[in-house]
C-alpha cells in the first residue's frame, strides 16, 4: 500500500515542522490523531480538515465529530456545504495532485490552524506502525496559553488611600504631613495682630480717663475740707 508523506506546519509559526507518513488506505481520523500526537496536543476539541487549492483556500470539509455534520433535513445546506466524517473518509479519496494541500483547523475557540502539503509517495516500511512522525523540527508551542494575574498596587497618597478604604484598620496614628498642613498658618502674623492678641490674653488694661476722674474727684473733696 502506498504511503503519503505530508509536511505539517502551524500557520502562524512555520519554524515548527512535522513530517507525517500515513498509508493511503488510512482515514482522516487517524491523520488527525497523528497530528495531535506530533504536536503534543490533547485532542479534546473539535477539528476539521479542508481540501485546499494551491492558495490555501478551503473547500470540502471533513469533520471529526458527528454532531458537527449538517442535519439530514437540511438538503440545501448539504449541497452548498457538504461535510464528511473523518472516520469514514480515507486519505486517498482526496489526493488529486502530487502536492495535494489540506488545511487542518483544531479547537474552534483557540483556532489552531495547520497547513498540510503532500511531499511525496514513500515506500511502505513493514517495521513501522503507521501513521508515524518521520521528521520533527522546532519545539511545538503550548496548547493552552496562561495569562499572568496583575495585582493592583495600593495608592501612595494617604488621603486618597483613606478615601478608597485602602489603609489598614489597625493604623490609628495620623500622618504628620497632614497635621502640619492643617495647623500651619498660610501667612505670617503682623505685629498689630500680635499686640491685639496679647491684649486679649493678658490682664485688663486700666482706662486712663477713669483714673483722671478718680483723681479729679479726690482733689475736689480736699479743697472743700480746706474751706
Amino acid at each position: 500500500m502506498a504511503v503519503y508523506r505530508f509536511k505539517v506546519i502551524i500557520e502562524e509559526n512555520d519554524d515548527v515542522i512535522r513530517d507525517i507518513d500515513i498509508k493511503s488506505g488510512q482515514t482522516f481520523e487517524q491523520f488527525h490523531t497523528a497530528i495531535q500526537e506530533a504536536f503534543k496536543f490533547d485532542a479534546k476539541h473539535s477539528a476539521s480538515f479542508f481540501v485546499s487549492d494551491d492558495y490555501w483556500r478551503k473547500n470540502q470539509e471533513i469533520t471529526l465529530k458527528k454532531e458537527d455534520l449538517p442535519l439530514e433535513e437540511e438538503e440545501i445546506r448539504k449541497k452548498v456545504d457538504p461535510k464528511k466524517l473523518m472516520s469514514e473518509v480515507k486519505i486517498a479519496k482526496y489526493i488529486e495532485q502530487p502536492h495535494q494541500r489540506f488545511v487542518y483547523i483544531f479547537d474552534t475557540v483557540a483556532q489552531w490552524s495547520f497547513l498540510i502539503e503532500m511531499l511525496k509517495i514513500a515506500e511502505d516500511n513493514p517495521k513501522l506502525n503507521y501513521p508515524v512522525c518521520s521528521r520533527s523540527i522546532g519545539t511545538a508551542p503550548k496548547q493552552y496559553k496562561t495569562v499572568p494575574i496583575i495585582k493592583e498596587e495600593k495608592h501612595a497618597d494617604p488621603l486618597m488611600a483613606a478615601l478608597l478604604g485602602d489603609l489598614d484598620e489597625d493604623t490609628d496614628e495620623p500622618d504628620d504631613e497632614v497635621i502640619k498642613t492643617i495647623d500651619a498658618p498660610e501667612e505670617g502674623v503682623e505685629e498689630d495682630d500680635l499686640s491685639t492678641l496679647e491684649g486679649e490674653e493678658g490682664e485688663e488694661e486700666t482706662d486712663p480717663d477713669a483714673e483722671d476722674e478718680d483723681h479729679g474727684g479726690a482733689g475736689f473733696d480736699e479743697a472743700e475740707e480746706k474751706f
